[in-house]
């Protein structure tokens, strides 16, 4: 998070209601139409996947004159059409077909630029992160130019310590078959197609950070090499690229592991985290109770295949494992180790994030939601009331289908505080959602 900014927390100052309208920002030092209309282009072009807004944009050029004719784009009857669209037929200023094309091709642009601000707007307020896996220059380009207000990105290292967006251990597209990326050299790893690094991306966020700060950027840290000897240095070059295109304010951290997230902790203290992984409905019901125990006990197992890992714990203590190395691992909780817990609260204390995530919980919630309701909704309510008694925030992913719906229902009865994965395209958060979430 930003400064002391968390992610549901929108700034309380008398521009408010403007906040995410910055299509016009230099209005009061300039009444230069052209340079606004350029810079409107220039937002259009920056998310011009959003409600195809390229089409829109293209036939302007920068200064916002009109590139074809009626006869070159085949629609003679298209000025009238505009005029009595826009409500310009009786518009002074224009004298020109092409200037009243122009004219209502900008109020268009502007419109959909609204809708673009809204999505921004809603998926800060109400903590929405995009969580769809992200692999590809063109996967990451698409989400921003989308209207994505917060992008996941997995990082993980070549045998180099480069590091890469790439969910999968894996550099192919064929899982079990391609080669783990830790084994290879960045050189390799490059000169497969459509890999991504984390400077590539990050260099491509940046836009969208430079036109609205309250973007955001996850990076899920899937893992830090074979041994706690190598995390420092892969934690140290993540830095320098965030430093380099000064977004270090601009990152929240996540894991599955809180070996990870502890060493992170030590070189990013004043970055918000997400503790990933499961904690396990019915089996942990007392998880504050027993999380909060002072005495170690060492009560955990992996279950390990070739690719994957399955970690239960239900130990006091940070157990120093090499957490996804060549391996797609995952966590199931049944208490929370004592000084993670102390990290994520700390973390909230001091107005920045500290989650954990219930989303397995949330799913078997969904489940019972087809049984019995009540039932559902006593489980999602004692599972936020157990995380809220730690201190801690709470991560959920919601339902695909009816996303509004699903968000209206968590925030509901998780709080809301609840930070929400989706996977929902950032045009659904331009609509009117349910009611505002409360300061926190």
């Amino acid at each position: 998070m930003s400064g002391e900014k968390s992610i549901s927390t929108s700034d309380s100052t008398g521009d408010q209601d403007n906040k995410w309208s910055v299509l016009f920002e230099d209005e009061r030092k300039s009444d230069d139409t052209e340079d606004k209309t350029e810079k409107l282009i220039g937002r259009a072009k920056l998310y011009r996947k959003f409600g195809g807004m390229a089409l829109l944009a293209k036939q302007l050029d920068e200064g916002g004159h009109l590139k074809t004719t009626p006869s070159e784009t085949g629609d003679s009857q298209f000025a009238d059409h505009a005029q009595k669209e826009v409500g310009l037929e009786n518009h002074e200023s224009l004298d020109s077909p092409e200037d009243v094309q122009a004219e209502a091709l900008i109020e268009q642009i502007e419109a959909a630029l609204e809708l673009v601000d809204k999505s921004l707007g809603n998926q800060i307020d109400y903590s929405i992160i995009n969580h769809k896996q992200i692999n590809t220059r063109d996967a990451l380009e698409h989400e921003l130019q989308s209207g994505t207000s917060i992008p996941e990105l997995d990082i993980r290292f070549d045998k180099d310590g480069k590091p890469w967006i790439s969910h999968s251990p894996r550099a192919g597209a064929r899982f079990f078959f391609s080669k783990p990326i830790h084994k290879l050299s960045s050189k390799e790893v490059a000169g497969i197609e459509q890999r991504l690094s984390l400077e590539d991306g990050l260099g491509i966020f940046k836009k969208y950070y430079e036109d609205n700060p309250d973007h955001k950027v996850v990076l899920e840290l899937k893992e830090l090499g074979p041994s706690p000897d190598t995390r420092q240095a892969y934690l140290e070059s993540i830095r320098d690229l965030l430093e380099q295109n000064g977004l270090t304010e601009a990152a929240i951290f996540a894991t599955l592991s809180p070996s990870i997230l502890k060493a992170t902790h030590a070189v990013f203290p004043e970055n918000s985290k997400i503790l990933n992984g499961g904690i396990c409905p019915v089996i942990s019901y007392d998880i504050a109770e027993k999380s909060l125990e002072e005495t170690p006990k060492e009560q955990e197992f992996a279950m390990k295949a070739p690719n994957l890992e399955l970690f239960f714990s239900n130990s006091t203590e940070i157990a120093e494992r090499p957490d996804g190395y060549g391996k797609q691992t995952g966590y199931l909780w049944t208490r929370l180790p004592l000084e993670t817990v102390k990290t994520l609260a700390r973390l909230n204390e001091r107005g920045k994030v500290g989650a954990a995530s219930l989303t397995l919980v949330n799913k078997f919630a969904n489940i019972l939601d087809k049984l019995s309701p009540k039932t559902a909704k006593k489980v999602r309510e004692h599972y936020a009331a157990q995380l809220n008694k730690l201190g801690i925030r709470k991560q959920v992913a919601i339902a695909k289908n009816n996303p509004v719906e699903s968000l209206k229902k968590t925030k509901e009865q998780m709080g809301d505080d609840a930070i929400i994965y989706s996977d929902t395209s950032p045009g659904e958060w331009a609509a009117d959602l349910p009611e505002k979430p409360k300061q926190t």
